[in-house]
Order: C-alpha cells, then sequence, then structure tokens
C-alpha cells in the first residue's frame, strides 16, 4: 500500500495525488492543497490541525501531530477520565493510529470485563399477538375497525443499546485501517466478536446517540467518548456514493479546547453548568437589540452571571498575543461587561503579558501552556490557569 505522509502545519510540495487523494485531504483533513504549474496531478499540501490516517483506494493518507504520539493521547483521554493511565499504550506505538487503537482496545477491555452492558429498550411494532400493551390511540389511527394487526408498545432488555453500537461502530471502523501491531489486530477481531449481537450505526456526526451517564453506566464513559472521536472525524463518502474512507481524523484544535476547559473545570472545582463549554454557554451580546452575539470558548458564571471570560488558540505565539486574538478576546470583555478577559495559547514564552486598554478599560491578559513538559509540569500549569480565573472572578 502507498502512504503519503504529511505532518500538522507542515507544507509538502510537488506531491502527485489523485482526484480522489486531493478530495480527502481536503474535505477530512481540511489541508490546504493547490494545484503546482509543474504538471498534472501535482499539488503543494500544507496541513492543518487534523491528524490520523485514512485510507483512499490503495493509498494510506497519513497526517502526523506536532506533539508527540503519547501525549495526543493524554490529552484526548484525560479530558475525559483523569484516572485511567496506560503508559506502555500510550509509549509502544509507532503511530497516532495505531495508539488510538490500542489505547481503544484497552479501554473497551475495562469497561466490559464484567459483562456488555443491558439495558431496556422500547419498541413499537405491529404485531398478530399481544406482547406488552396495546397502542390504541396508534390503533384507531393506522388500522380504524381493523382487529389485527396489533400495534403494540413493549420492552425488552438486551446488549443491543447505544452505548454497545457507538463501541461496535467504532470497532468495525478500526477494523479496515492497517494496525502494525498484531496483538492489537488480535484484541479488536476478539472485541468484534464480543459484539456480533449488537448493531451498529451510521458513523456521522448526526446519527450518533447522545447517552445519559448515570452511575450504571458510567463505566462505558470513556470507550463511549474515544468511540464517537474516531467515528465523527470522518467523511464516509465523497459525492454520490462513490469513494469510501476508512480511517479517523482528530481535530487538535477541538483536542486542545477540551483539554484546557476540562481540566481547569475540574481544578476549580465547578460544573458545567458553572464553567459550560463555549457551545454550551449562555449567549452574550454586543448590541442592545441582542443581535450580535459571541460565545467565548472559556466562561464562569456565577448566579446567572458572567465572571469571566476566555478565549483558547491552538497556536505557537510569540507573547503579545496575535491582533486579530486579541480583538475577538476584547469582544468578549465587552459583551460581558467585564474589566478583564484572558487569551490562552497552546505555545509560548511561559511568563505572561497584560494589555492595558485604557479607553475601554479592559485588560486582556495573554498566557501560554507548554503541551511538551512533563505530565505533572502541564496539570501545574492548569491549576496556576485556575488561580489565575479564581483571582479575576473573585475581584470586587
Amino acid at each position: 500500500m502507498r502512504t503519503l505522509h504529511f505532518h500538522e502545519y507542515r507544507e509538502r510540495r510537488d506531491v502527485p495525488l489523485t482526484p480522489a487523494e486531493v478530495a480527502v485531504l481536503r474535505t477530512t483533513f481540511r489541508c490546504l492543497v493547490t494545484r503546482t504549474d509543474k504538471g498534472d496531478g501535482l499539488y503543494d499540501v500544507r496541513a492543518q490541525d487534523r491528524v490520523g490516517m485514512v485510507i483512499v483506494g490503495d493509498t494510506a493518507i497519513v497526517v502526523a501531530p506536532k506533539l508527540p504520539i503519547a501525549r495526543v493521547l493524554f490529552l484526548i483521554t484525560h479530558a475525559v477520565d483523569p484516572a485511567w493511565t496506560n503508559e506502555a499504550t500510550l509509549d509502544t506505538a509507532e503511530t497516532l493510529t495505531d495508539a488510538m487503537a490500542a489505547v481503544f482496545t484497552d479501554i473497551c477491555d475495562q469497561a466490559i470485563r464484567t459483562g456488555l452492558l443491558r439495558g431496556y429498550r422500547d419498541h413499537h411494532e405491529r404485531l398478530h399477538t399481544v406482547r406488552g400493551r396495546i397502542d390504541f390511540t396508534e390503533q384507531l389511527r393506522v388500522s380504524p375497525g381493523r382487529d389485527l394487526p396489533l400495534a403494540l408498545t413493549y420492552q425488552t432488555h438486551d446488549e443491543d443499546i447505544p452505548e454497545n453500537q457507538l463501541l461496535r461502530t467504532a470497532l468495525d471502523q478500526l477494523a479496515q485501517i492497517p494496525i502494525n501491531s498484531n496483538n492489537v489486530r488480535r484484541s479488536i477481531a476478539r472485541l468484534r466478536r464480543m459484539f456480533e449481537s449488537v448493531t451498529p450505526i451510521p458513523y456521522n456526526r448526526a446519527s450518533l446517540p447522545a447517552i445519559r451517564w448515570t452511575r450504571l453506566n458510567e463505566h462505558y464513559k470513556l470507550a463511549a467518548e474515544l468511540a464517537r472521536l474516531i467515528l465523527i472525524g470522518i467523511e464516509p463518502e465523497l459525492g454520490p456514493g462513490t469513494i469510501t474512507t476508512p480511517g479517523f481524523a482528530v481535530k487538535m484544535t477541538d483536542v486542545f479546547e477540551k483539554f484546557v476547559r476540562t481540566c481547569t473545570r475540574r481544578a476549580l472545582g465547578l460544573d458545567e453548568h458553572d464553567f459550560p463549554a463555549g457551545a454550551d454557554s449562555t449567549a452574550l451580546y454586543l448590541d442592545h437589540k441582542r443581535v450580535l452575539h459571541v460565545q467565548p470558548d472559556m466562561s464562569r458564571w456565577v448566579n446567572g452571571h458572567c465572571r469571566f471570560v476566555g478565549e483558547l488558540k491552538y497556536r505557537l505565539d510569540t507573547g503579545r498575543g496575535d491582533a486579530q486574538h486579541l480583538y475577538q478576546t476584547l469582544a468578549y470583555a465587552t459583551a460581558a461587561n467585564l474589566p478583564d478577559a484572558t487569551l490562552i495559547y497552546a505555545d509560548g514564552p511561559q511568563s505572561g503579558t497584560t494589555h492595558v486598554l485604557p479607553n475601554a478599560g479592559i485588560r486582556i491578559h495573554v498566557r501560554h501552556l507548554d503541551l511538551r513538559v512533563e505530565i505533572d509540569q502541564l496539570l501545574g500549569q492548569i491549576d496556576a490557569l485556575a488561580h489565575h480565573i479564581n483571582a479575576l472572578t473573585t475581584r470586587p
């Protein structure tokens, strides 16, 4: 199999590509692909923030992350479950695909160590024998004046539930990808046999089920979240059903934002209501007609009032912050009517910077995280960020 290698945020010139490969690079990986003037089929490709592997025909397209693979997997898993760790799994994989497959199978094994989760499912069918209860409203609507078939509603208690369907579908997806490790390939095959009674689901963002987590299914959460990550990063078809693309792609911007937001929330001892995700937060408005709304990546709410806003950027910064990012953060502070706002980068000098805007009466604090340091140091940086947020929140 031919392999095309790219690296996150790097450019590769004069790459021979087929139309299908160009389509995958543009749609799945969101790469900047431009045709060169050196001949047909040659392109310059600049990768963006999506990494992973996708198979197109006989070609494997690989976009490697700029961070070490073990660190990428740590960012993904720690945001969901800080108690999970398996250094051997994280450190031995050669590619992100191998690492994700190894971690996912290991976590699946832990999730089902006492057996597959079972649950109740509602069924609405038309049968010739009574099962459960008769749905008289549906019976009269569909078959007025007829006795059979009967409109029935009943429940079953089995393993074919959304939690297992997510895991089964992700295992099917991984089975289509070349995995270097024989042990991981065997684990995928073994787990798929265990999930044979479970119905797979279409793997697109709209069809993946939302799951309500309780003490009964909490042990499935990390496996289900990884399954969702594996499934939502792929466009199953390009064009009118002609090209399929097994594989998976991870958007590192989302990984970074979720890690920082979740770990900071945890360090502050808050819940998702008081420290929500950007899309889940209450909208802030720049105008009195409440038309121009903004939603910061991070916000702290106290008794229904926004007390902190912050913006996350998966970028290297030289120290002072990019002007466009500063303007965006200023808009958040203005909409929230706050004297302070914070702009957090994924890389840059450890010393922070504060921009004082006297005409606006606003201070913009620029902070940087170093994702490559030892894990204890990285979590220490998160604690320092949480302390900074707490200081701004409690300021009179």
